[in-house]
Order: structure tokens, then C-alpha cells, then sequence
């Protein structure tokens, strides 16, 4: 509630995704990416009782939020492949890649992967360890807004 005091409902995505050695999701992504394409309906679980929930008028948009956090059985600080993060700001819409990636259990759901670009700005959390969580806004949607919004 702290991170979107306007919000009125708050829902966990049940496509919760864990990834690492022992899990059902070894692999990692290792391209710049968003999970996410740019409108509410490109949002992965948007069937018929999103659409009736997101299209009521006390509605005024989604927010996606991600949690990241080493995961045990990670002993020491991470020193290989780290999360990167991009300032949405400094990514132009040339830079972006629509894509459809296969989930298995949903089909193919739109993302976005990011073109590399001078001009972007990269950061990392340098020894980051399993009693650290970076969080950050993974996508957002505002029926008000005019057009797509990039972020983080």
C-alpha cells in the first residue's frame, strides 16, 4: 500500500514466476526485455473477467510491480549476471521490439525487447544478497494516458 497509496485493490499475478537451478523455470533471460507489451490488453492474463473488471469506470488503470531478489540456496552476493535495470526515459520507441514469446500455459503473450541505444542508461545493484529486494514498476496502464508508456 506504501508503494501505490491510490490503489484500491491490490491482486498477486498468479503466473508468479520463480527461476533458477531446482525450479520449474531453470533458464534466464539474459536480452533486455519487458514482460509486457503496452496496453492493458497485452497484459498476459487479460481474459473476459479482466476486461469486465479493468473496463468498470472506477477503474483508472493497472500497474504491474516486480519484486527481485537472489534466491536461496545462493550463498554469497550475486558477481555474475546481475539484474540490469533501464531509465524508461532515456529508451526511445525506435529502440523497441515488439515480440510474442510461447508460455506454455497461456500461449503467446506479448513483450518488448530494447535495442541497444547509446543513449540508454543502466543500472545495476553491484553484491546484491537473498536479504535484498529491488523493487520496480515492471509496466503501467492509465486509460488516461495518450499513448504508450515505457517503463522501467
Amino acid at each position: 500500500r506504501e508503494l501505490l497509496p491510490d490503489a484500491k485493490d491490490l491482486e498477486l499475478d498468479p503466473e508468479v514466476v520463480r527461476r533458477g537451478p531446482g525450479t520449474k523455470n531453470p533458464g534466464y533471460n539474459f536480452a533486455p526485455h519487458q514482460d509486457y507489451g503496452f496496453t492493458a490488453d497485452d497484459w498476459p492474463l487479460a481474459g473476459p473477467d479482466f476486461h469486465t473488471r479493468f473496463g468498470s469506470p472506477e477503474v483508472k488503470g493497472l500497474v504491474v510491480l516486480n519484486f527481485w531478489r537472489p534466491v536461496l540456496p545462493m550463498r554469497g552476493p550475486v558477481k555474475k549476471t546481475p539484474l540490469a535495470v533501464c531509465d524508461p526515459n532515456t529508451v526511445r520507441m525506435e529502440d523497441i521490439v515488439p515480440v510474442n514469446v510461447r508460455r506454455d500455459a497461456m500461449g503467446y503473450i506479448k513483450m518488448m525487447d530494447i535495442a541497444y541505444n547509446a543513449e540508454q542508461r543502466w543500472y545495476y545493484y553491484p553484491d546484491m544478497t537473498v536479504d535484498e529486494v529491488l523493487v520496480f514498476k515492471s509496466f503501467q496502464h492509465f486509460k488516461s494516458q495518450s499513448g504508450p508508456e515505457l517503463n522501467t
